[in-house]
Order: C-alpha cells, then structure tokens, then sequence
C-alpha cells in the first residue's frame, strides 16, 4: 500500500464533540511546531450551505492526524485551511485531503482558496507544487493586540450593546454595502453570527437606530473580531474606533484573552487605523489558487 493511502479520511458537515477535541488539539501541535497562529473555523454556522461537508479528518490507526476545514458564506469560493501533524508530513496527506474534498464537493462547483501563513509557506516551499496550485498577490495582514484599556470618553449617545433579532435586517443593510455583498449573504451572515454559541454580533446604537456592528469570535486563545462595519452616512465621525475602545474595555474585563483581527491587504487605511490602536502585526495569511 502507498505512503499516502494509508490515511483514512472521514468528512462531515458538522464536528462531534470528540471530534472537535481531536481537531483543536492537533491544531495546537501544529501550530506549537509551525509557530503559525491562524486557527481555522471548526464551526459549520456561517456556510451558506449547513448540509455541505466542511470537514474532512485523516486518520491513521484511530488518531486524527491531519485536518482540512471549508468556510463557504457564499456558493461562488470556499476558504480551506488544511493542517497535517508534524510527524505525519511528507506522506501525501495533505494532497490526499484536498483529492478528496474536490471529489467529495464537486456538485457544488466552488473556487477553492487555500488560506495558510506566509512564513509557514518559506519553510516549506515544496508544498505549493505538491498541491498544484499557486499564491495569489492579495493577502490578509493578521494583527493583535494586549489586554490594555483604553482610556475612553463615554459617549451617552451611543450605546454599544450585544445585537438582537430586530436588529439584523438593519445589520445586513449596512454590511451588504461595506462589504459588496448581497443583501441576503448579509443577512445569512448576521443571522448565523447571532446565533453562534463562540461568538458574540455587537451593535452600535444611537436613537434606535443600528450605526455599526462587530461580531467576536471567543473559540481561540483570542477574542477575534470580525465584520466591522459602520452604516455609510456615519462614517468619518469616529464612530468605529469608539466601538473598538468600547469593546476591548468591556471583553478585557470579561475574559483573559488577548485580542485579533485580520484586515485584507489592500485596505492599508483599516490597517493603519488598527495600528493607531495598539494593534501591531502578527502574521500574513496568503491566497493559495
């Protein structure tokens, strides 16, 4: 039998407990091996198709060796992130994952992006050819940031609060716009991020009116913000860097964790405005077509 047939691949839409355990301790060993910090999404919640297989485990003699996840909140490209067990490499496994995800998602006519960090990419240059496929110029800049509080004036007429079901047609309106999707993708979004156990949608709110929304993610070692956005007309006022002040305040008082968040490569604003705020650069998470 060949080296990179021995792996037993099981795929499923959705972890069982004992599942996600095995998924987030192999993860820790390789992200402790690899000194790598993005931890993939081991939630089905914000894929636009629940029912679709977004996890396919490798096994080899009943121990989870090797991981591939999909994150798809829209039918068109699905982001993978695939972690092979540093003492299981160079048998073909990670190859086998990704056969086995275009054979077993082939209907579903996805672009598949493989996300993984730039500096684990310099120490292994084989991998790329191995899976046929190459990196692309756009890229994330990962950054984060201490457990300080920020020194903040409170600003009465705004309230920033945890979100509610009357709020997220409000949510989707303003994020459609921000972000150059659908309204329905929008909503998809903020309806799933409402109702994740990990995670938390936060609202700014002034007059009864939905300014800004923010969701954190609590499943890592980080409180990891994503989705921030603030409604056109209100932008420019400050609105987003008093949501963030107010936010680490509140979460720095409530947990242990440090905080993250990701920024796309072009938007050297968002960056610099993060930057502002005592975020510095972590790591950069590339593009693999």
């Amino acid at each position: 039998m060949k080296k990179d047939e021995i792996m037993k691949v099981i795929s499923t839409n959705c972890l069982d407990d004992k599942q996600r355990l095995a998924a987030e301790k192999l993860i820790r060993e390789v992200q402790d091996f690899d000194e790598t910090h993005r931890t993939p999404y081991l939630s089905n919640s914000l894929n636009f198709d629940e029912k679709m297989p977004a996890f396919f485990l490798g096994y080899e003699d009943e121990r989870l060796v090797a991981l591939l996840t999909v994150y798809a909140d829209s039918p068109a490209k699905a982001e993978v992130a695939i972690m092979v067990h540093p003492d299981f490499r160079r048998k073909g496994y990670a190859r086998q994952l990704f056969h086995v995800l275009r054979e077993t998602l082939q209907d579903y006519h996805l672009e598949f992006v493989v996300m993984s960090e730039r500096a684990f990419l310099s120490k292994n240059p084989d991998l790329l050819p191995n899976l046929g496929m190459k990196l692309d110029d756009d890229f994330e800049y990962w950054l984060t940031r201490n457990r300080q509080f920020y020194p903040v004036d409170n600003q009465k007429e705004l309230s920033v609060t945890p979100a509610q079901k009357e709020h997220l047609e409000a949510i989707a309106e303003f994020q459609s716009q921000a972000f150059g999707e659908s309204y329905e993708v929008a909503f998809h979004y903020a309806k799933a991020a409402l109702a994740d156990k990990t995670g938390r949608l936060y609202i700014v709110m002034k007059d009864q009116k939905v300014l800004a929304s923010c969701t954190v993610d609590f499943s890592t070692e980080y409180n990891y913000f994503y989705g921030l956005a603030v409604a056109e007309s209100y932008r420019g006022q400050g609105i987003g860097t008093y949501f963030m002040k107010v936010l680490v305040n509140a979460l720095v008082a409530e947990n242990e964790k440090s905080f993250q968040i990701a920024v796309e490569s072009e938007n050297l604003a968002a960056k610099r405005l993060y930057e502002k705020l005592g975020f510095e650069e972590q790591i950069q998470v590339v593009y693999v077509k």
